[in-house]
């Protein structure tokens, strides 16, 4: 048996334990980051193609076979953030919270790293296993520049593999850390350390959080979305949290996480010529 994150019906992850098994792999990423190639070229043909339930969205997912596990891969709509405005966006964050996804795989354009990251934060967020996948590295070698990969893993705290999906380079590294999920670990669930008043409103909020539900697994995401007055979260996650938020806090969350990424450093180089 081994620990598992479960949502239940009310929308809120909780710590569960489930038998080990079949392992689930939510393929996510920005459109046009090259997250669907790479779903092809894992599952090839062996895939079943349906609309999600209630949307004209499309849902595909299949299944293969690595090291004697069987692995099912859904490819979600692209997205560029968890913020539901858009029902891509809505159908991605409610699958990766609702249901059995044991890991995330990120997909970023490695050619447009900066973009890609704000995605990234917020799954580290969530505090389920992420494993960040560089594709179109190839397009990055070939203008002969390099990204820092053993930066990226030290100041996200999460795997870093560098692919190319139209290539098919780097998939077996890919997979074979996805297959370690449960040894995935970020340093930190709060990668980003926001402003002193912000972050003082998510430990208040964490901390009524875990009053009315002390099975709730990682408060602090939830506790962040109620600060930017997330409608969905807020409906699943009925918390009086008066005197605490007085106004949606998301204008000052999303500058900080970009803040963040700028501030980190993570740089092209060419020749010992930094290019941001």
């Amino acid at each position: 048996m081994t620990a598992k994150n479960k949502a239940t019906g009310d929308g809120v992850i909780h710590n569960k334990v489930n038998q080990a098994g079949e392992l689930t792999v939510g393929v996510i990423g920005n459109p046009n980051s090259g997250k669907t190639t790479l779903f092809n070229s894992y599952t090839g043909t062996r895939l079943k193609v349906a609309n999600w339930p209630g949307v004209t969205v499309e849902k595909k997912q299949g299944a293969f076979k690595y090291h004697n596990h069987v692995y099912k891969l859904v490819d979600l709509p692209g997205i560029y953030s968890l913020t539901p405005y858009s029902i891509e966006e809505k159908i991605s964050r409610q699958f990766i919270l609702s249901d059995d996804v044991d890991v995330i795989v990120d997909i970023a354009d490695a050619s447009n790293l900066e973009r890609s990251l704000y995605l990234t934060l917020q799954l580290i967020e969530i505090g389920k296993p992420v494993v960040l996948a560089l594709n179109m590295m190839d397009i990055v070698e070939e203008r002969g520049m390099e990204i820092d990969l053993h930066r990226l893993h030290e100041v996200l705290g999460i795997p870093v593999i560098p692919v190319s999906a139209r290539k098919k380079t780097g998939l077996d590294v890919l997979m074979h850390v996805v297959s370690h999920h449960q040894e995935i670990k970020s340093k930190s669930n709060h990668v980003v350390v926001y402003s002193d008043l912000i972050e003082d409103k998510i430990t208040k909020v964490t901390e009524r959080l875990r009053e009315d539900n002390p099975d709730i697994y990682n408060p602090r995401f939830y506790a962040i979305k109620l600060l930017e007055n997330d409608t969905e979260i807020m409906e699943n996650c009925p918390v009086d949290v008066s005197g605490i938020v007085d106004k949606s806090y998301e204008t000052e969350i999303i500058n900080q996480k970009y803040d963040f990424i700028e501030r980190s450093s993570f740089e092209y180089t060419r020749k010992g010529t930094v290019y941001r």
